[in-house]
């Protein structure tokens, strides 16, 4: 019995309406995401659209250098693949930078893009921890013994050694690591007090309840960073991890790295952080209030499928939105 050629395989997956392509592309999730996905979704189910247009959204993306964001296509004959201008050059030793923004419904936020930290600012970082640590240990004391207190009271009566206070990291002690990444304090220096929260203060004028949406990166969920949000009188919405699907100025990094690159890959970077700044000044905010209103249909999906990320991301498929048609079967296959 002869077996099943190639060619009828294909016949009969083409038949059925599959074609070979690339998967979709999604954040793993653990069991801990999907909770905390679904904990966080439930939690804002019942927000409109006014509500969350109190949120102020932000977030960073690197920007990879001699990189076009997305493929392309050129017509050429089969002896013109080896030709310069049909080949897309791929580099060794790629450089990149950072660039963060913020935004809300009502408007455009700041941004920066970040530079190397020189040997002058760490100096100058390590003398300013010393002097905020000798403010902070005495309040993380008594809070520490307040907490530890009735633990103590129970040792007493235990033979060894008992517990006393150490100022150190785990207490609270301000401290920072070797690496030359952005961490708790370039982000509270650079960001978080000259521009981020000014931003809100602004935003606070119109909308009273604005609150600022951050995720849960180190350098934004350090303990020193309730304090510096406590002193500017501005709530936070912490993120659940690994849900850019939940994080509405995520689209704006797809949109402007095609933007940036129409042309070719950025060259340098100062090519590449001319073309940022244009790009992000250039940003309409009508699209920006497109990719917010978002957020409300994808709570629902999320809930739907407690807590996962199998879904068609994207504005909800309505006669407003004719092109979604093809999305609306497209979707049956996804969930």
């Amino acid at each position: 019995m002869g077996g099943i050629s190639a060619m009828t395989v294909w016949r009969v997956l083409r038949k059925a309406g599959m074609k070979k392509t690339k998967p979709t592309r999604k954040p793993g999730l653990t069991k801990k995401m999907k909770e905390e996905r679904l904990a966080f979704c439930r939690r804002h189910q019942h927000w409109t659209l006014e509500d969350w247009k109190n949120v102020i959204w932000s977030d960073e993306t690197s920007i990879v250098l001699l990189y076009r964001a997305g493929g392309y296509r050129i017509w050429r004959s089969s002896k013109e693949a080896l030709l310069k201008s049909c080949i897309r050059e791929r580099w060794k030793g790629y450089s990149e930078f950072m660039f963060w923004g913020c935004f809300s419904y009502d408007k455009k936020g700041p941004y920066h893009i970040w530079q190397p930290e020189t040997a002058a600012e760490r100096k100058k970082a390590e003398l300013l921890l010393t002097k905020l640590n000798e403010e902070l240990e005495p309040e993380m004391q008594e809070q520490w013994e307040l907490n530890s207190g009735m633990g103590r009271l129970h040792l007493r009566s235990l033979p060894g050694r008992k517990p006393e206070w150490k100022w150190n990291a785990k207490n609270g002690m301000l401290t920072r690591g070797k690496g030359k990444g952005i961490d708790w304090y370039r982000y509270q220096v650079a960001i978080l007090q000259p521009k981020l929260l000014p931003f809100a203060k602004e935003c606070m004028k119109n909308r009273p309840q604005t609150v600022v949406q951050e995720d849960k990166a180190p350098a934004h969920d350090h303990h020193i960073q309730n304090r510096i949000y406590s002193q500017w009188g501005v709530e936070r919405l912490l993120w659940p991890g690994n849900s850019p699907d939940l994080n509405m100025i995520e689209p704006s990094w797809a949109y402007l790295k095609r933007a940036t690159t129409r042309k070719g890959g950025l060259r340098s970077r100062a090519e590449g952080e001319k073309a940022w700044t244009t790009a992000w000044k250039e940003l309409p905010q009508e699209r920006i209030q497109q990719w917010i209103k978002r957020i409300i249909r994808h709570i629902k999906e999320v809930i739907r499928l407690e807590g996962g990320n199998e879904y068609r991301e994207g504005a909800e498929d309505t006669a407003e939105n004719p092109k979604k048609t093809r999305g609306v079967a497209m979707n049956k296959n996804v969930y």
